[in-house]
Parts: structure tokens; C-alpha cells; sequence
């Protein structure tokens, strides 16, 4: 018998809704995740960077485009990556359990001390999570 639960379940009407948001943001591609950084700010919350970084995708914004967003997030990246490698821990959770998993990486975020806003911890999180993806993306904008 497998040490993992395999049984589907709702998650709890308890859980912090940046969890739920985190276990969906997993499925994005990596240039999405890092145009939401870029977008990311004080003003926004999480959901409100994706319809901008969805918007800017299919050209539907004047003042911004999906490429600068992509390279603006792609340099906030670079610029908190030494930071959050610092942060991790030496025995970082490796898991199936996408909550259990969100959780060590908002950790390490939160211990690095790289997000200043709510949209910022969520998109850095997920970008942490897909961190060779993301790196590698980085690396080609």
C-alpha cells in the first residue's frame, strides 16, 4: 500500500484561499507565472495579475504589453532568486501533497523577506515551486 493518500477530497472550507489559489497556479506555464510577477503589485491581488497577464496575452491593454510584463518579472526573478535559495531550507518538503507543498514555498518566501504585497507572495511561491522552469525562462528574456 502507497505511504500517499490517493483518495480525491474538496479541500477544507478552512483553507487559506492563497493555498487553493497556489494548487491551481501550479498548472500554468512559466511565462504566464512570471508576467504575473511582473504585473504584480500593492494595487493587485493575485486573481486581479492573471485577467491583467490574460489580457495583455490576447493584446486587449494600451498602456502594457505581455512581453514587458514578462521581462519585468523575469528581472524581479533574478533579483530575489539568491535570496529565496538562502531562505529554503536544507531538507526542503519534497511531497505529492500540492498543499504541503505550496506551504514550504510560501515559507521560504516569507523567510527570505521578497514579497512586499499579497500578489507578490503568491506568484513568487509559484515560481519558486517550477523554479528550473522558471529559471529557465528567466534566462531566455
Amino acid at each position: 500500500m502507497s505511504e500517499y493518500d490517493t483518495v480525491f477530497s474538496l479541500p477544507s472550507v478552512d483553507e487559506d484561499p492563497d493555498t487553493e489559489l497556489g494548487v491551481l497556479l501550479m498548472g500554468l506555464g512559466p511565462e504566464r507565472l512570471l508576467a504575473a510577477l511582473g504585473v504584480a503589485g500593492p494595487a493587485r491581488d493575485p486573481a486581479t495579475a492573471l485577467l491583467v497577464v490574460d489580457q495583455l496575452r490576447h493584446d486587449a491593454r494600451p498602456d502594457l504589453t505581455f512581453e514587458a510584463a514578462l521581462a519585468a518579472g523575469a528581472g524581479r526573478w533574478r533579483a530575489v532568486r539568491p535570496r529565496l535559495a538562502a531562505a529554503a531550507p536544507a531538507n526542503e518538503v519534497r511531497s505529492a501533497a500540492l498543499r504541503k507543498l505550496w506551504a514550504a514555498a510560501t515559507h521560504t518566501v516569507t523567510e527570505a523577506g521578497v514579497a512586499i504585497d499579497r500578489a507578490g507572495l503568491v506568484y513568487l511561491s509559484a515560481c519558486w515551486l517550477r523554479r528550473d522552469e522558471i529559471d529557465d525562462t528567466a534566462r531566455r528574456h
